[in-house]
């Protein structure tokens, strides 16, 4: 029997996991992918990060998370990674049995840190290419260290890889598909300034391999005059968002938002009394901050509702 179980441990299931452990509450983590951290050790470890309070220098991705996770563990808080949540079903005396892959446990309350996005969005053009030169991760830099790359999005992970990757490769060029990048202004400035070539209003058109099935070239279309010219590309790192993940929210009873968010209170419980939810899983502002921010609130509200202490009225 726990206090309360964390689903994922991403950065705010890690935080609210940390919160809810120094409170005092027997605190279990599940996360189905092999180790802990989310998407920062998950989908750019490397990358260095920015925008957290607190690193004025910046942290890359998998320090951020090795650090999340050891503040977990050291605060007493059970972690168990390689354990899918199924389902999550309110037994009689509002208790909830949480089924894994693995095994069933039950806990008096739930925290929901699952995020909404995890499966990244592929391009149309190559859903089928089964060529290696083709990256929707960036796990490994090493791989495009001299080489000619081409970058597809025009968000932060676009031109943050720009950034990471460009005093590596032999050229890295941008294909924005949009008139204005979504990016932070200040990264792009500092992506052109290293060298990016950047293209506007621009998609990729066609991809050309030579005798040995490697990429050499890319065709790349102007959507806005038809124009198209053809470039040299050894790689190529497709970085356009990701795809909702709603099956699992609308399977457990979830109310949910247009946008596949699940629906929370000002104080993060979702429509089932008991769960709450924290993280990207919840709204509009997906960074890392508010994500450890939104893991926090969550704990908080968690524990007035177990421990009832005396300042409620």
């Amino acid at each position: 029997m726990y206090d309360v179980i964390v689903v994922g441990a991403g950065p705010a299931g890690l935080t609210a996991a940390a919160n809810l452990s120094h409170r005092g509450l027997k605190t279990l983590v599940l996360e189905k992918q092999p180790m802990a951290g989310g998407l920062p050790v998950l989908l750019y470890p490397d990358k260095i990060i920015r925008d957290h309070p607190g690193f004025p220098c910046g942290i890359i991705g998998k320090e951020l998370s090795r650090m999340l996770y050891m503040q977990t563990v050291m605060s007493g808080a059970e972690i168990r990674c390689g354990e899918e949540v199924l389902s999550i079903q309110k037994e009689k005396g509002d208790l909830f049995v949480i089924k894994t892959v693995k095994d069933k446990y039950t806990g008096k309350r739930v925290i929901v840190c699952t995020g909404i996005f995890n499966v990244p969005r592929k391009l149309e053009l190559l859903k089928d290419y089964k060529g290696q030169n083709l990256h929707y991760k960036m796990r490994d830099p090493e791989k495009f260290r001299g080489k000619k790359l081409i970058i597809v999005g025009g968000g932060d992970s676009a031109f943050d890889a720009a950034v990471q990757l460009s005093g590596i490769t032999e050229s890295t060029a941008v294909l924005v598909r949009d008139a204005y990048p979504k990016a932070k202004a200040n990264t792009v400035k500092t992506a052109e300034e290293m060298g990016v070539k950047v293209f506007y209003n621009t998609e990729l058109a066609k991809i050309f391999e030579d005798q040995l099935g490697r990429l050499e070239k890319v065709k790349i279309k102007n959507i806005l005059t038809g124009e198209e010219k053809t470039i040299d590309a050894q790689e190529i790192f497709a970085a356009i968002g990701f795809v909702p993940v709603k099956e699992f929210l609308k399977n457990n009873g979830f109310e949910m938002e247009k946008d596949g968010s699940v629906k929370t209170d000002e104080n993060l419980e979702t429509n089932i009394r008991g769960v709450f939810a924290a993280g990207d899983v919840t709204g509009e502002v997906r960074v890392l901050a508010t994500a450890c921010a939104e893991g926090i609130v969550a704990a908080v509200h968690t524990f007035e509702t177990i421990k009832k202490p005396y300042w409620l009225k």
